[in-house]
């Protein structure tokens, strides 16, 4: 083992800079995954030899912004899944590159009526392992800053900017080809697009959201047809003190999709006890019909004040309406704001099939 021993704990992860200057593509919780397993390798006790790692789902939930811990497992169990037959390449030489798997196997084990007590099981291809461990170069990080950022390109640029953030005062320079290579950018994505995609959106993301800042500054060339394209990028990067990330609020559904909501869907979600997707049809519904923050929160306090089967429905119905009689009524629809006769007014609504109606406009 060459490297030195890794220190603080399994929240700290050490990516080698052959893994980060590696071309792959992985989707976000593909890349939570590695975290997660970065964290482990090389922590305690572990050995040279050792190629089993163990992820507990328990030890790792909290590391999320998520509302809903209850389907954590079957979330990352989709996420580890994907990695069956992936992997990444490194160039050896000019002219050779070489394909490391992932995993050579991967083991679920669910604990049925105990999910917290589920895990996943990883065995690291060996000559990955050494390359972890023997690795002299690369990013030290809290994983909870990377498991928090929603963009696969995001984390991607993090991972290089923590690499460098030590080299040259945090300035350096990489190629605009190379930097497209390493991301596994589609060729066939124009420049301002990637442009767009792998720094205009992480610079958005990654700035006031983990424990570093950058700056960048595209270097143009000038091609043989006489029109200027991007060269390469210079980077500043720049340390931060460590704060609590919290980027969006994320709900695991039962089948392990996530589903992410704003501040304002979450602060309805916290009032109300809807579900993401009825906070989206509310906030939605309310925009269109110009109600105020102040009107929304009206209306949510005093439907839940009230005995309502369908209470979405309800809400959804007098956001449309408005607090006089609304249109199933009267004939025709109405924006004023009129708190009389609520009850009247709406006691032979069909909230359900008005609901419906609501939402296919």
């Amino acid at each position: 083992m060459n490297r030195k021993k890794k220190v603080g704990g399994t929240e700290i992860a050490f990516r080698p800079q052959t893994i980060i200057e590696a071309r792959y593509d992985l989707d976000r919780r593909q890349n939570d995954i590695i975290d997660i397993l970065l964290g482990i390798v090389g922590e305690g006790n572990d050995t040279e030899e050792n190629t089993r790692y163990e992820i507990n789902i328990s030890d790792v939930k909290h590391l999320y912004n998520l509302q809903d811990e209850s389907n954590a497992y079957a979330y990352l169990q989709k996420a580890v899944k994907k990695f069956e037959g992936l992997g990444f390449r490194l160039k050896e030489d000019e002219g050779t590159d070489v394909f490391y798997p992932w995993f050579s196997k991967i083991k679920y084990q669910k604990k049925r009526g105990d999910e917290g007590r589920s895990k996943i099981v990883l065995d690291l291809h060996p000559e990955v392992k050494q390359m972890i461990m023997s690795a002299k170069q690369g990013a030290y990080y809290r994983i909870e800053y990377p498991l928090n950022l929603t963009k696969k390109y995001s984390k991607r640029l993090y991972y290089l900017l923590k690499d460098r953030e030590n080299f040259n005062g945090g300035t350096f320079v990489i190629s605009f080809h190379e930097l497209r290579k390493m991301m596994k950018v589609p060729d066939s994505y124009a420049n301002g697009n990637v442009k767009r995609e792998i720094l205009d959106k992480p610079y958005e993301e990654i700035n006031g959201n983990t424990d570093i800042a950058f700056e960048y500054q595209l270097i143009y060339e000038k091609l043989p047809s006489g029109q200027q394209s991007i060269g390469a990028v210079q980077f500043k990067v720049q340390k931060l003190k460590p704060n609590k990330t919290v980027v969006e609020y994320e709900t695991i559904e039962k089948n392990g999709e996530s589903v992410t909501a704003t501040e304002e869907e979450q602060e309805i979600i916290d009032v109300f006890g809807c579900s993401v997707k009825e906070a989206k049809d509310i906030l939605k519904t309310a925009k269109a019909n110009n109600r105020t923050r102040e009107q929304l929160f009206e209306i949510l306090g005093y439907t839940l004040r009230k005995q309502v089967d369908n209470k979405v429905g309800y809400v959804l119905t007098i956001l449309k309406n408005g607090y006089n009689e609304p249109t199933r009524l009267s004939g025709k629809e109405s924006n004023s704001w009129n708190n009389k006769d609520l009850d009247t007014a709406y006691s032979q609504m069909d909230f359900a099939q008005f609901e419906q109606q609501i939402l296919s406009n």
